[in-house]
């Protein structure tokens, strides 16, 4: 049996919305083992970045720009939907605290959505390295800064940051950059790569408390389609 090119992409969405319920229950696995929240929430911010190296497989891009708007739109709701649940509940409290407000996970979702929808205009790569230079980048860079940060500073309006953590987000962006571009078979050069881990850092650093989410792939998307 052949199947038509939209057949498929609803299978490939219905997959990927099992990844996904898949990784939200791992959150809450981990934290009722006692994994702490922020190791959760760094684990599932970096864990989403598998999403944009699937960019190369759609025949349609509206139907993922379709299903991380509903994400989006889900993750924005939450909050008021766990009251009533307790499996909500369960979730938003396995990666959500006084540390990290659930605004940063809506903001995180928000960015998902707009960037996977922007690849409806042709061009997957910029997107797709907006989006893996935020998911590991910062994702990796604030776990590194939160374990050994020994050299800190903070800007206005934003959180504590160390140089370590600093150093990490450009490393892992830039890596980050060179892996999601190579996987849809339109690698970026060396000095690209690093042009993207050096915004990813510069933003990440200056950034307001959770703008971060936002700012960091819409500076890179401007850094490489602009630049």
């Amino acid at each position: 049996v052949t199947l038509s090119p939209i057949a498929v992409d609803a299978l490939r969405a219905l997959a990927w919305s099992a990844v996904l319920a898949a990784g939200l229950a791992a959150c809450v696995g981990l934290a009722r083992c006692g994994l702490a929240r922020t190791h959760v929430r760094d684990l599932l911010h970096v864990g989403a970045g598998i999403w944009v190296l699937d960019f190369g497989g759609w025949r349609a891009m509206w139907i993922p720009a379709a299903l991380t708007t509903i994400v989006a739109a889900t993750t924005a709701a939450l909050p008021l939907a766990a009251r009533h649940t307790r499996v909500l509940r369960a979730f938003r409290d396995s990666v959500s605290d006084d540390d990290e407000r659930w605004t940063g996970l809506s903001l995180y979702t928000l960015s998902f959505a707009i960037f996977t929808a922007l690849a409806l205009r042709g061009d997957r790569v910029a997107p797709a390295v907006a989006l893996a230079s935020l998911a590991l980048g910062d994702g990796v860079g604030g776990a590194v800064g939160r374990r050994f940060g020994r050299h800190f500073f903070r800007v206005p309006l934003g959180k504590q940051k160390s140089l370590e953590g600093s150093i990490t987000v450009a490393v892992f962006a830039a890596i980050a950059a060179a892996v999601a571009s190579t996987c849809l078979g339109a690698p970026v050069s060396a000095a690209t790569a690093m042009m993207v881990g050096a915004v990813a850092a510069i933003v990440e650093a200056i950034a307001p408390r959770t703008s971060d989410n936002v700012l960091i792939p819409v500076a890179v998307y401007a850094a490489i389609t602009w630049g």
